[in-house]
């Protein structure tokens, strides 16, 4: 697994950071939006922030599964699913997948 944080423009031109988190489960790979409170959250930055990633690591969006959290908020873990047009995400969709002491990019499951 891998992390590292993710320097992005929120809005367009708000100064934003997140800690991505990347995790190979079998054939797919798992990408983790983590929230630090700096900037544009990742919710409002789903799609620029997905589309960027799979764009920077070079992945097979259809491979992948997506994930956020706040850990401010419990660290309640959701799946976010898109819509993809070549790299580009859109209409992004979220489901709660899991609660913090689950986080499958936090703990070991």
């Amino acid at each position: 697994m891998k992390n590292y944080l993710h320097n992005y423009k929120g809005y367009g031109i708000h100064p934003s950071t997140c800690r991505i988190h990347i995790k190979e489960m079998g054939t797919s790979t798992w990408i983790g939006f983590e929230n630090l409170g700096e900037g544009t959250s990742v919710t409002n930055a789903s799609e620029q922030l997905a589309s960027e990633i799979i764009d920077k690591e070079n992945l097979n969006p259809n491979m992948c599964k997506f994930f956020e959290w706040y850990p401010e908020y419990e660290g309640r873990v959701d799946e976010v699913s898109y819509h993809w047009r070549g790299l580009n995400a859109s209409f992004p969709d979220w489901k709660h997948y899991c609660d913090s002491d689950k986080n499958p990019f936090l703990n070991n499951i």
